[in-house]
């Protein structure tokens, strides 16, 4: 790249729309790049974007950049999914024009570039604003397709709305299409090798309790397994954990705009080796299931990692050669990874009470004042009842 857009490209910022490391990089496709940027000034000003707004037939998207991250308008200002914030800025700046193709309003439908607010339209129209409210860029995108020359990018039929002329482009650029495929997914990102017990309790009273004693353990085990029985599957107690400190939306309201009843759904509750202790709630209304979460520290679910001693070091000896082979063995070779249940092990997989206490501030930022719609699976996952993780007895012949 030229030394002035590498420059340029330093100066952008992490409010912004981190873009900086991904657009110094060489594109990774060795297809020609034909002709001009549609917007040969877009990545010099791409710091200045304060506003994209998605507009369709069906409806306006509008994402906004604040102090720390963007958010999404239309669902009460939660938070976007960054990447995809990020991808669509750059996919813009870095469209360029191939061919020029009709000018005749009338074939606009055959590239599917229709006004948004045109019957039978399919295309989207992109408007980046400045925070004063100053058009950066704006472009109405219709049909597009794999290139020939190169499946990894697409060709995309696009026009200007004050100029008929129309394009065929190249690039990647992907626009969704509804608010909620904009928002950021992730609700729950824990790995389960720090999760010591999970806790489900059913509106019926029932409780399922599942534990491991240490961090290493592969497997979590059912408490108060009727006498006799076994469990059917380690991967289905192994998925109920899963799939509660891995949780996604499918939509998000303010808790205020949503009718909670948890006594409609099960609650769950996940401690961790070092302190957190995460609580999930569910609530049932008509087909869909909706979940509140919140976090706390508790330093009694603390466990202690013991180091290992101090050794004096000692230079290893090398044996005689083995019988037969001519080669000496080096014992320092042996035992030199770590053992699964080593005290170093251990502590790897373990964060300090300081971090600890970070994740959870981060945690209740992230879902404080926050219904989330969750995929109904997904709740099935983890509500399981303990009949159906027991194994059923074979029928007598």
């Amino acid at each position: 790249m030229k030394s002035k857009t590498l420059g340029i490209l330093a100066g952008l910022t992490l409010t912004g729309v981190l873009v900086a490391t991904f657009v110094t990089q060489e594109p990774t496709s060795t297809a020609p790049q034909g002709g001009e940027r549609v917007f040969p000034q877009l990545m010099s000003v791409i710091n200045d974007v304060a506003e994209m707004i998605v507009e369709t037939k069906e409806q306006t998207i509008t994402l906004v950049r604040g102090e720390k991250r963007w958010s999404v308008k239309e669902k009460d200002g939660y938070r976007a999914d960054m990447e995809k914030v990020k991808s669509a800025l750059v996919g813009l700046a870095e469209l360029r024009l191939q061919d020029p193709k009709t000018k005749n309003p009338e074939l606009y439908d055959r590239l599917g570039l229709l006004n948004p607010d045109q019957e039978g339209s399919t295309s989207t129209t992109v408007t980046l604003k400045t925070d004063q409210n100053a058009t950066l860029a704006q472009v109405v995108i219709g049909n597009q397709k794999p290139a020939k020359s190169d499946p990894r990018v697409s060709e995309i039929y696009i026009r200007k709305p004050d100029d008929p002329q129309t394009w065929l482009t190249t690039g990647n650029l992907r626009l969704d299409r509804l608010p909620e495929e904009w928002l950021d997914k992730e609700i729950t990102a824990l790995p389960t090798k720090r999760v010591r017990h999970v806790k489900v309790v059913h509106p019926d009273g029932e409780v399922l309790d599942l534990s491991k004693e240490k961090p290493e353990d592969m497997d979590f085990q059912l408490d108060a397994i009727p006498l006799g029985s076994a469990v059917a599957s380690p991967f289905n107690l192994n998925n109920v954990v899963g799939t509660l400190v891995q949780l996604s939306l499918d939509d998000v309201k303010k808790e205020s705009d949503v009718s909670f009843n948890p006594k409609s759904g099960v609650a769950a509750l996940v401690e961790t080796f070092d302190g957190l202790r995460l609580r999930v709630e569910t609530a049932k209304e008509g087909e869909k299931v909706y979940g509140k979460f919140s976090a706390e520290f508790d330093q009694t679910l603390v466990t202690p990692i013991e180091k290992a001693p101090t050794v004096p070091h000692k230079e290893p000896e090398a044996s005689a050669p083995e019988e037969g082979t001519g080669q000496t063995t080096d014992s320092s070779a042996e035992g030199s990874e770590k053992k699964p249940d080593s005290p170093e092990s251990k502590e790897s997989l373990l964060k300090n009470p300081e971090d600890v206490q970070k994740e959870i501030t981060a945690i209740n930022e992230r879902v404080a004042g926050w219904i989330y719609e969750l995929a109904k699976f997904r709740v099935e996952n983890f509500a399981k009842h303990k009949k159906d993780l027991i194994a059923q007895p074979s029928a007598k012949p």
